[in-house]
């Protein structure tokens, strides 16, 4: 994460529970038939289906982005970034490879949490609340519900950083190849999401991600309910450049704002408010149009919003010498737009980038001189 910033959503998280009406049966929550007699159960079952309808064919604009495709951020040589789809080919296998793919996005919120019970147990069999395990594996594999009764998490991607592979030195063209074809990418698939012209040199990547959040989309809204960074890469920057990546998607998609489930605790609130999100009430989710099964609803857990900045005027340049070639990224500064310098740089290092000297811990000590 950013200099400063906690580990978002950390291993003391609270067990995020359901709403006491929920309870685990089969592959989902369900509320009891026995409840559903009356007329206005019924009722509030139509209408919960008519809504979701129309949440089906809002998240099919996030649906049709491409899925394991790099795309390059402006302004982050070091990460790329990628959309995945864990809900196929199904959601056994899709729950496998998101918990080997991204384990640090499960253990921040499982660590210190009650497991569900085995499955054929008599645990298993009774009503019980869904576990913070179940709730990541329906989130990361999209899982629909097939009953309007049903918790619904269908429609969820998950956003991923991965370190970028830059060569030092890249080997020159083969003979047969023009160095401009060697050196330019395949077009992107959506020309609205990352750097505006193709990368220099191609993007690869290596290892597994670095930070990752899970999101689905709304009529005017973007969610995202889980959001972690690896541990050995927190304060560093990379959970502010995949805000800055998820806001990118939302301009793509043509969504004005992001709503974000953050742990109620004082220091998790204070990071996102930095980041320029501010607390949600119930008015203002009715006049987003957000209903009340529209997001994942847990304890411990409050609603942040944030309008979607428009993007970044990044001009680009070509660095040449002899056969290295890269495409950098720069902001140009105007009288209307002073340089500032982004908080990104840690402890002395970001001191002695503004002038200020660091107070030493000791006073040093004098040393005698030599006769």
């Amino acid at each position: 994460m950013a200099a400063g910033m906690p580990a978002l959503y950390g291993a003391n998280s609270q067990l995020m529970k359901l709403e006491p009406a929920a309870v685990a049966m089969g592959a989902h929550p369900l509320l009891q038939a026995s409840e559903w007699h009356s007329s206005d159960r019924q009722k509030e079952r139509e209408e919960r289906e008519a809504r979701r309808r129309v949440l089906r064919q809002a998240r099919e604009p996030l649906s049709g982005l491409p899925v394991d495709h790099m795309f390059e951020i402006p302004g982050r040589p070091n990460v790329v970034l990628q959309i995945k789809n864990y809900s196929e080919p199904n959601a056994a296998e899709g729950r496998q490879r998101a918990r080997s793919d991204i384990p640090f996005l499960f253990k921040a919120f499982e660590t210190g949490q009650a497991p569900p019970p085995r499955p054929g147990t008599k645990k298993a069999e009774v009503p019980r609340a869904a576990t913070i395990h179940e709730y990541l594996d329906w989130t990361v594999t999209a899982s629909e519900a097939e009953d309007p009764d049903e918790l619904d998490f269908g429609g969820f991607r998950v956003v991923v950083l991965l370190p970028r592979f830059r060569p030092q030195w890249p080997p020159p063209p083969p003979p047969d190849c023009p160095a401009a074809d060697f050196a330019h990418e395949r077009p992107l698939q959506h020309a609205m999401i990352g750097a505006a012209k193709p990368p220099v040199p191609i993007l690869a990547a290596h290892n597994k991600p670095i930070c990752a959040a899970t999101i689905r989309m709304g009529p005017s809204w973007l969610e995202v309910p889980f959001y972690a960074t690896q541990e050995s890469r927190r304060n560093k920057g990379h959970g502010r450049a995949l805000l800055e990546a998820i806001e990118d998607i939302c301009r793509a998609l043509r969504i004005p704002r992001i709503l974000l489930c953050s742990t109620d605790d004082a220091r998790t609130k204070a990071t996102w408010q930095r980041l320029g999100f501010s607390f949600t009430t119930t008015e203002e989710l009715q006049r987003y149009g957000v209903t009340h099964h529209d997001l994942l609803h847990m304890d411990n857990t409050v609603q942040m919003v944030k309008e979607v900045p428009p993007p970044a005027p990044w001009k680009s340049i070509m660095l040449r010498h002899a056969d290295l070639k890269q495409r950098l990224y720069y902001l140009p500064f105007s009288a209307e737009q002073p340089y500032q310098p982004p908080p990104l740089i840690a402890n002395g290092v970001a001191a002695a980038a503004r002038g200020v000297a660091k107070k030493p811990s000791k006073p040093a000590k004098k040393r005698p001189r030599k006769r």
